[in-house]
């Protein structure tokens, strides 16, 4: 009997080893899943189903950097040892598919389920004055290294329409947006899934890139 026993162990353990080592079409997976589905139900007399282990990245925010972009402009020295430190801590807070610079606390609002159109809130994006915040530096030195990003085209900063109020004065809405071409917020797979108007606004930037000894040196990517 237990000679019995041990041969039908070995024999099932073989067969085991069969079923993993074989490649399968999807359709003969779902068979398969549909078997063993079936075949739970007749035994418990319950409906299951089969679900997969929650990927540990699954919803985390990420950015993605344009590796070959930014070693030419390593190369080129066209950053400062500040104006690299601000990018490397700002790039926390962009907003998914638009690289706009936006508050902390939108960021990392938690989702509410079953949210309707109406309920839809435009996160907000942030000034100097809560950037500094966000980075930890003063607003002073943050205004600075901003304003020579942007004339380096590394950010942009277009005016809004309408007057919101800040520091107890009227000023037009301005937003600060990263550009893509140096880190981009949003899905690369297959195809640039960044908003049009992002993609719009940087079309054409980052073309008189020039060495320290005057030459002219172009992106090694550009993607739109």
């Amino acid at each position: 009997m237990n000679l019995e026993k041990k041969l039908a162990e070995a024999e099932k353990k073989a067969r085991l080893k069969d079923f993993k080592n074989k490649s399968y079409s999807s359709e003969e997976v779902s068979d398969i899943q549909r078997s063993l589905l079936d075949l739970m139900q007749e035994i418990t007399g319950e409906k299951h189903f089969i679900g997969k282990e929650k990927d540990i990245f699954a919803g985390e925010p990420f950015n993605q950097t344009m590796h070959r972009n930014l070693d030419l402009l390593t190369r080129i020295n066209y950053l400062t040892t500040a104006e690299e430190s601000f990018l490397f801590r700002i790039q926390a807070y962009l907003e998914f598919k638009s690289n706009v610079i936006i508050c902390r606390e939108d960021k990392f609002k938690k989702k509410r389920n079953n949210v309707v159109d109406d309920d839809y809130e435009l996160p907000k994006a942030a000034t100097v004055s809560e950037i500094a915040e966000m980075i930890g530096k003063s607003r002073e030195k943050t205004s600075l290294i901003m304003n020579s990003l942007k004339k380096k085209e590394i950010l942009l900063n277009p005016e809004g329409a309408g007057q919101v109020s800040e520091n107890g004065r009227s000023v037009s809405p301005r937003t600060w947006i990263v550009n893509p071409y140096i880190m981009i917020c949003a899905p690369r797979k297959n195809e640039v899934k960044l908003d049009k108007l992002t993609m719009r606004l940087f079309q054409h930037s980052l073309k008189n890139l020039k060495d320290p000894n005057g030459k002219k040196v172009n992106l090694p990517v550009r993607f739109f």
